[in-house]
């Protein structure tokens, strides 16, 4: 498996493409769609997907694009779909920048997705939204904003839920300490042995 990071849009998201045998799975994308298919066209490889890892704006702009691209669907919790449909008006709020409507999100469909010869499995995370999700394949853990190298996603939203968050960063330390973590923002790489003493006041 081989893991690329692309850092794209105003907020410097950590969009991640994930690819086995020439098939790959994009992960929050949250703009900068040429930049993401220009890399995607350069490496050779072919996009199945999209996995979101939640809902916000600024990790789904650039799905309209890619869509039109490479005509993949979009994965999201259910839960998210409401802050998803209002991306646009989000980050118009939050940046400024007008983007184009977003093409409607599927269900995940089950606990894991297939591409090439590896599996993501799909670990329910909410707290920094009801729909946030980890997505796990070997030692490799992307963490959206559910957990960064240095710190746990913000819930001071009006639908996050701090307790929910607690239970979600329990849930994620009882991987192997050597898992690897690749977060929605800032840096990549950390193993969970590295970040515990971060996050230890929230889930330990």
């Amino acid at each position: 498996m081989e893991i690329i990071p692309l850092r794209v849009g105003s907020l410097a998201t950590n969009c991640y493409l994930v690819s086995s045998n020439d098939q790959c799975i994009i992960i929050d994308p949250g703009d900068d769609a040429d930049f993401i298919s220009s890399t995607i066209i350069e490496k050779k490889l072919k996009p199945l997907s999209v996995l979101l890892t939640h809902g916000h704006f600024d990790h789904c702009l650039a799905c309209f694009e890619l869509k039109l691209n490479f005509n993949i669907p979009i994965f999201l919790h259910s839960s998210d779909f409401f802050l998803y449909k209002r991306s646009s008006s989000s980050a118009l709020h939050w940046t400024g920048i007008k983007s184009l409507r977003l093409p409607n999100p599927e269900p995940y469909p089950k606990d894991q997705v297939s591409f090439g010869d590896e599996t993501l499995d799909i670990i329910t995370t909410p707290g920094h939204t009801p729909g946030s999700v980890c997505l796990k394949s070997g030692k490799s853990l992307f963490t959206g904003d559910t957990l960064f190298a240095e710190g746990v996603g913000r819930t001071d939203y009006a639908y996050s839920n701090q307790q929910l968050l607690i239970k979600s960063l329990k849930k994620i330390l009882q991987l192997p300490p050597d898992t690897v973590i690749y977060p929605g923002h800032e840096d990549y790489g950390s193993t969970l042995s590295a970040v515990i003493p971060a996050v230890s006041q929230y889930a330990l």
